[in-house]
Order: structure tokens, then sequence, then C-alpha cells
């Protein structure tokens, strides 16, 4: 991305997120450049509300355009291809999350990355949640070590499986089931608040699909390298959102809860059993599109990496195949 107070930006996936992104960018004064959606009615909103080029081929916009980034906001299966394109091309990438569908793509990406100078950020916005930061710094930097987590993140999808229409119940546009798109939030936001390294997962799912591709529930047990243990449990056929992670140590525990896709807050909880909110501030945390020119500007690290995305790809791949064989299976980490 360019220096300049007016980067231009390219958005692939035009539906709602994308739009949702391109106003955000437009607000922080970014030049929504251009657009590409398979879509022709998407194209023609996209290009009505913003004035920008579009194309139905994220290819052809990036020759147009020559975006100084791109945000990549498709379905989960067009997500690496439009972000490696970007990357061979030398445009810094911000890609919605799961990046990936298979550890093989997400070591891919890493080393991509890693041999070049270009930022590239996964969408994975609990790493801008002050609750969840706050809870990163207790094993970060007080250096409390985890024994314990659970996790859990219900939502309703009962709708997408009874029509049998939306993309999400496809796998060669949805990839995987509710586990791989939306519970990821609650594994990854676990790997990366406590930096444990996982090492083996036994899992059973219910799926919607006699192929065993989309699953509706999920219950995981994972075994940490530090001989922590962890207890996740998805639901894509719940009533409500609601989300939790909670971590034990020997001092006490962070619990991190909320509803819907609102704040999620972090109560503290002492080794007396004591409970404390921690005054943070909420309202400040940084949009992702702030973290990411800001990591751009800086050349630092974004708060999600390629690193964080293999990471969670390589126990999403460990817990599919222990559902599919009905065994414990190790988690490789390239």
């Amino acid at each position: 991305m360019s220096q300049t107070d007016a980067p231009a930006v390219g958005i692939v996936g035009l539906g709602g997120m994308g739009k949702k992104h391109a106003r955000h960018l437009r607000d922080d004064g970014c030049t929504v450049a251009g657009g590409a959606d398979v879509a022709e009615s998407a194209r023609n909103e996209f290009a009505s509300e913003f004035g920008a080029h579009t194309d139905a081929d994220h290819a052809a916009m990036y020759d147009a355009v020559d975006p100084d980034a791109v945000v990549v906001t498709t379905p989960n299966t067009f997500h690496a291809p439009a972000a490696t394109a970007a990357l061979e091309r030398g445009i810094d990438v911000l890609c919605e999350k799961p990046v990936v569908v298979e550890t093989e793509a997400a070591e891919r990406l890493r080393d991509r990355v890693a041999d070049s100078e270009l930022t590239f950020m996964a969408g994975y916005q609990r790493h801008l949640n002050p609750g969840f930061v706050a809870a990163r710094e207790r094993y970060h930097e007080e250096g409390l070590e985890p024994d314990h987590v659970t996790g859990e993140l219900t939502q309703d999808w009962t709708g997408h499986f009874e029509s049998g229409t939306n993309w999400r119940t496809d796998p060669d546009v949805g990839g995987r089931g509710h586990l791989f798109s939306v519970g990821t939030h609650v594994l990854e936001s676990v790997l990366w608040v406590t930096g444990l390294t996982p090492t083996a997962v036994s899992a059973e799912m219910d799926f919607h699909d006699d192929a065993g591709h989309i699953d509706k529930r999920a219950s995981l047990t994972v075994r940490f390298a530090n001989g922590a243990v962890g207890s996740f449990a998805d639901s894509a056929v719940a009533p409500v959102t609601r989300e939790h992670v909670h971590v034990w140590d020997d001092a006490g525990a962070a619990y991190i809860d909320g509803e819907d896709w609102g704040q999620r807050r972090l109560t503290v909880i002492d080794g007396d059993g004591t409970e404390r909110e921690p005054d943070l501030a909420y309202d400040e945390a940084p949009s992702k599109f702030a973290a990411f020119a800001e990591a751009v500007q800086t050349g630092e690290d974004p708060p999600a990496t390629a690193g964080d995305v293999l990471t969670v790809t390589a126990l999403l791949d460990a817990a599919y195949e222990s559902a599919r064989t009905r065994e414990r299976v190790t988690v490789d980490l390239p």
C-alpha cells in the first residue's frame, strides 16, 4: 500500500460484507477504487453506490485498478485464490476468515507472506477486542500458564439447512460447516489468547450432508503441548447466538462472554473466587482496516497473521479427520 493520504482499495466480494467494508473505508478517507464479484447485480449496486470500477473476475479488477490494498470478503473457498493473486501482484491484503480450507494452503500462504515485505492480515476481529487483548496479556506478559480451557459458540443456521440454497451449505463454496466457518472464532481466539500449541484432538460432529462435509454440531477435546486440556462446543442449530471462552490457570481465570455479534466482556476471577471486570476502552478499539493500515505503514505484524491462520487450520483439519474416523488425531503443525 502506498503511503498516500488516500490509498486506493479494491474489494473482492461485493455482497453485504463487501459493501460494509467499502463504506468504512470511504468514511476513513480511502478511495474505493474497484470491486469484483461474479454476480452482475452485486457489481451494478456497488458501482452505483461507490462510483467504482467493477469486474466479474478479481484478476481483471487488479489489472484495471492497480489498487494499493485489497479486502477479500467472498464466500469461503474463494478467499485464498483472491488473496494469493493480490500478493503475487505486490498488493497488501486484508482477508476475511476462514482464509483457507486446508493446512497445505495455509502453509503456502504463510511461506509466501514470509518471503515478501507485504502485509497480510486475516479478519479475526477478536484480536482487536479489548477483552481478548487484556486476556492475552495475562498469558503473554504476566506469564501465567493456562491449564484448562472451555469454549462455545452457538448460532442459528436452521434456515440455511432447510432452504438448501445458501452457499454456506455447499462444500464447493462454503468449504466446510459451522465449526469451520463460525466456530473457528472460538478456536482461533483461544490459541491466540493463550499461546497454547495444540497437539491432538478428539471430535464428534453431526452433519447436514451424507458426505460429512457440512457440520451442524461439534464437540472437541483438545490436548496442548504444555499438558493443558480444552473442551469446545459449536452449534449451528441453537436458537440464539452466544459465545464464551473461559481460561483457567493457577491464579484464577479469564472469562470472555458475549451475546449476538456485539461486544465481548472480560471477567477476571481471582484465586479466592472474587470476580471483577477490568476497565477496558471498548469504544476505542480500532477497526479491522485501521489496524491493517497501521501494520502496512509501520511494517509491523498485523493483529492476525498468516501464522495464526496456519495454526487454527491445522487444528480444524485434525478435528474434521477425527470426526470422520472416530479416532484421536495428532495436530500436524508444519
